[in-house]
């Protein structure tokens, strides 16, 4: 089997465990790249095949899809005013497959995202 992990999917992600963390609503797109390259390689040591779709084109058609909950902000993903930490896991992990969301919450992934913890 083969996953294919979308941008939508990885910004979602990384924007729950942050807003959960430290209440921030914004990941860069480099961090988010770093995440990205962090979960393929749990991945790949589980010997899964992974497409990591980070692409602009893939950027592009992730803000017009998910214009409601996500916006460009200067060097990364914001979310939208009035979504929350629910909306996110109802829209973006519900459909996962286990290993992927595994790896998406693995500490290993996390710690490329930066998390600064609320005072």
């Amino acid at each position: 089997m083969c996953f294919y992990i979308g941008i939508e999917d990885l910004a979602a992600n990384a924007l729950i465990e942050i807003l959960t963390k430290s209440g921030n609503r914004f990941v860069t797109y480099e961090d988010l790249e770093k995440y990205g390259e962090a979960v393929v390689n749990i991945l790949q040591e589980k010997d899964e095949k992974v497409v990591l779709i980070l692409s602009r084109e893939s950027t592009r058609v992730m803000f017009r899809n998910y214009s409601n909950i996500f916006e460009d902000a200067n060097n990364g993903i914001s979310l939208k005013e009035g979504v929350e930490i629910s909306d996110l896991i109802t829209q973006f992990r519900g459909y996962l497959a286990w290993d992927v969301l595994l790896a998406l919450i693995d500490n290993r992934a996390l710690s490329a995202l930066k998390i600064t913890r609320k005072k």
